[in-house]
């Protein structure tokens, strides 16, 4: 058998994206399995959607770390509530 050793090179965004969207924290906090499959289901969802709309691929990652812009900035909000 041969083994391909470069098979997920170029998915760090993806994976950052899909693991922050699911509900891990980047600060240090936790996560789960079923938030990052959820949250990789949602990524695939709107990348296959604007590869429908005929968004050129740069774009489309533009879209995906707007959506980790607002994940995170929606994870800073809710810990800023609870610590009050």
């Amino acid at each position: 058998g041969a083994v391909t050793t470069n098979l997920g090179a170029g998915m760090e965004l993806q994976v950052i994206a899909a693991t922050v969207i699911g509900g891990a924290n980047l600060a240090g906090g936790v996560g789960t399995a079923f938030g990052a499959l959820v949250g990789s289901a949602l990524i695939e969802v709107i990348r296959n959607s604007l590869g429908l709309l005929g968004i050129n691929a740069f774009w489309q990652g533009a879209f995906v770390g707007a959506f980790i812009i607002i994940a995170v900035s929606f994870e800073h909000i809710r810990n800023f509530r609870q610590s009050e």
